[in-house]
């Protein structure tokens, strides 16, 4: 399931229970690629919470069963949000 969503006039940035972050393209809706996959992800690894800028991504990250620590990743990020 869909745990967050970001979207600007291009893009939209999901986050989900099976531990990935994913990038779509807001006008045709097609998966463009993985930004974050957990590898605990689909075993308990959860993305909770994404927030996104011009250069950065945060992810909010932990589990339902302990697989996965509860952390934020914070990448460099290139997509014009």
């Amino acid at each position: 399931a869909v745990t967050c969503l970001q979207f600007n006039k291009n893009f939209v940035i999901t986050s989900s229970d099976d531990g990935t972050v994913k990038l779509w393209d807001l006008r045709t809706g097609e998966f463009i690629r993985n930004l974050v996959t957990l590898e605990s992800g689909g075993s308990g690894g959860v993305v909770w919470r994404i927030r996104a800028s011009n250069t950065k991504l945060v992810c909010a990250v932990g589990s339902r069963n302990g697989t996965e620590e509860t952390k934020l990743l914070v990448l460099d990020f290139d997509v014009d949000m």
